[in-house]
């Protein structure tokens, strides 16, 4: 009887801590649940939401009243930190419910965003770049969790990856800029990159979603969401099943084409991206098999023109870091670039490089074809 008491004592015991390491057990293994739940409770008003983004961009200084509402939120910026640091990120989207399937809460998220960059410029000016930096590298992870693949979650994903770079520019230039500190971030980028940021889950989630989104099933749905002319809607719902079967096989091979041209260089992939787009549309006007192919398809173009911003920008930052520790190293900038360094990927060459009186210029040769602009980023330098 006293060795069934004492086993029944220690089950009881192996059973406590069992229960108790899964409770214990956070953050979870998909950061997607923190998201979710930070989204879920974070409250801000569209006065405040605006208040924060003019402090992202230099327009509002950092009151009582922003820092009083960060402090307010830490819990929420714990989440969102906690969160990124977990590897894996789901966010359970479900394609078979077609158009009307949940999307993750993007707007929250944006708007969490300009909470975080808030409270790390709140950091930064108190002195702790160290601190402020960290939450920037959550940014950046946080970035690449929202690479999903749908087209609108990857476009918030470099939103906010653009957001960040824009701040990590501007503690750049008032950070102490010793050869520490540089190397610090030069190593923290460096693990970043190690994450992909590519568009290219985006575009092979999209074609299997188009592929669902093609079927008798689902077709009210794309016209309801889709479609206002009268005679597109009466020609959608009346295709039958053969004709949903080419615009599928049209579907495919218009992807293809795709996915090829976003691995060329930019100018000759946002041509033909740009002529692929159109040829679509242009046909679709008399083919019917076409026609649910060409509203459903993105603008590619545009997004690739997107995606090849951020990594210029990207990369503008990492040739950046590279100055500050010749000047680190030497006492002045250099007069010309090291040759390796990361370029300009809308020509494929290096930045054009301009010392100013404020510190120095890196200048894109090659061209946004989608906005006609030329890129240019400015870098301050201590004196």
């Amino acid at each position: 009887m006293k060795t069934l008491k004492s086993n029944k004592l220690i089950l009881c015991v192996i059973a406590f801590f069992v229960i108790m390491s899964f409770a214990y057990a956070y953050p979870p293994d998909n950061a997607a649940v923190l998201y979710y739940k930070a989204a879920a409770v974070y409250e801000v008003d569209d006065e405040m939401a605006e208040t924060l983004n003019k402090v992202r961009k230099g327009e509002a200084e950092i009151n009582d009243t922003v820092r009083e509402f960060v402090n307010k939120n830490r819990r929420i910026i714990d989440t969102v930190l906690d969160a990124a640091k977990v590897k894996n990120c789901d966010w359970g989207m479900d394609f078979s419910q077609g158009l009307k399937m949940d999307a993750p809460p993007l707007y929250s998220l944006k708007k969490m965003t300009f909470l975080v960059i808030a409270d790390a410029k709140i950091l930064a000016s108190d002195g702790d770049y160290e601190a402020a930096l960290s939450r920037c590298m959550s940014l950046y992870r946080m970035a690449r969790h929202m690479n999903d693949r749908i087209y609108v979650s990857y476009l918030v994903g470099i939103a906010i990856q653009g957001l960040t770079n824009g701040f990590v520019t501007q503690i750049m230039a008032d950070m102490p800029q010793d050869i520490q500190h540089l190397t610090n971030l030069k190593n923290q980028l460096i693990e970043i990159d190690s994450i992909p940021l590519s568009v290219m889950p985006a575009v092979l989630g999209e074609r299997e979603a188009m592929l669902m989104f093609m079927t008798k099933e689902h077709i009210p749905d794309v016209v309801q969401l889709c479609v206002e002319d009268e005679l597109i809607k009466e020609k959608l719902l009346s295709a039958d099943e053969s004709s949903l079967a080419r615009s599928r096989q049209l579907s495919e091979k218009y992807y293809t084409s795709v996915i090829a041209a976003l691995g060329m260089p930019y100018t000759e992939g946002y041509t033909s991206l740009k002529n692929l787009g159109q040829k679509l549309e242009d046909e679709a006007k008399s083919d019917p098999d076409k026609l649910l192919v060409a509203i459903l398809a993105p603008a590619t173009n545009k997004i690739f023109s997107l995606a090849t911003r951020i990594e210029t920008h990207n990369n503008a930052i990492k040739t950046a870091i590279e100055i500050y520790l010749i000047k680190a190293k030497t006492g002045k900038l250099p007069d010309t670039l090291s040759a390796g360094l990361p370029g300009d990927l809308f020509s494929g060459k290096d930045f054009e490089y301009q010392v100013t009186d404020e510190g120095f210029i890196l200048r894109c040769q090659g061209k946004d074809l989608s906005r006609d602009e030329v890129y240019e980023y400015e870098f301050g330098v201590k004196k």
